[in-house]
């Protein structure tokens, strides 16, 4: 079956955050090497396997392959060293974290749930929401509370509550998307969930495959994928939570292009109280 527009501008959604779950590796991992370096005069693999949570193996290849991108320079039992892009790199992420915590800051999220909201929005936000950001915190003419401290490079659970995200990232948009599908068609199939994303029968068959095991759908082969009891209330509030991110950023003068693209991956890192503030913002758009 030929793609419809409709499948091909969900492609592009969903294409959009794989990417910036992409680059969001690279990012934490030179801004992180830029921290340990500030702080510690040196940034070895030891160090980024106790702040990340993952083996050394694990952050060994991540390093080959941010040295293969030109971000890092590097040799055996040598600190790990950034390289002119790797730095610009780290201030940019750096700087957009600082717009993303300021917004939250000026709505009134408490510091600590600010910074730790941001540390995973901060990926999935473009220029036009940025720019939205900034124009929303400067109309309102309010100086943010302090900020927190950012959190010591040795702190792992600066990067774990993104990666807990992430592990549910992929589980609810399948269940969200084939709830959308049941709804609009009457049936889900892997050829309409591998156009819905972009990506292969086979990655979509694996990942049916998983969310069989967690039950959260059934299916059986050349059968439609049907939704759990527990799949159709993880569709509800995912498509909830997407829908008030969504709003907000509407509310504040994001095009409705980037408005859908950013809001797919923003809302798998907005805490309840974030969204509540969202909400108050949204509602008052809407009397206004």
């Amino acid at each position: 079956m030929t793609p419809t527009p409709a499948d091909e501008q969900n492609a592009r959604r969903f294409e959009a955050v794989r990417s910036a779950n992409r680059s969001e590796t690279a990012e934490d991992y030179v801004e992180a090497i830029d921290d340990l370096l500030a702080q510690n005069g040196e940034a070895r693999v030891r160090d980024l396997a106790a702040l990340f949570g993952v083996s050394h193996v694990t952050v060994s290849r991540t390093v080959e392959r941010l040295q293969r991108d030109g971000l890092v320079e590097t040799e055996p039992y040598r600190s790990i060293e950034l390289t002119q892009e790797g730095r610009a790199m780290a201030a940019a992420s750096r700087a957009r974290h600082a717009q993303v915590l300021a917004l939250l800051l000026s709505l009134g999220v408490e510091p600590e749930v600010a910074e730790q909201d941001a540390e995973g929005i901060e990926h999935h936000v473009g220029p036009d929401t940025l720019a939205a950001f900034a124009r929303f915190v400067a109309a309102r003419g309010r100086t943010p509370d302090a900020a927190p401290p950012t959190p010591a490079a040795s702190d792992p659970e600066r990067f774990a509550r993104v990666r807990r995200a992430h592990a549910s990232e992929v589980t609810e948009d399948y269940v969200e998307a084939i709830g959308d599908l049941i709804a609009e068609s009457g049936s889900a199939r892997v050829g309409d969930l591998a156009r819905r994303f972009g990506v292969s029968h086979a990655t979509v068959s694996r990942t049916v495959g998983r969310l069989q095991r967690d039950g959260y759908v059934e299916t059986e082969p050349y059968r439609p994928v049907t939704l759990t009891p527990l799949g159709e209330e993880l569709a509800a509030r995912s498509r909830e939570r997407h829908e008030r991110v969504l709003r907000f950023l509407r509310a504040i003068g994001v095009p409705e292009e980037a408005a859908e693209i950013d809001a797919e991956g923003v809302e798998h890192h907005v805490s309840e109280r974030t969204l509540e503030v969202f909400d108050a913002v949204s509602e008052r758009d809407t009397r206004a």
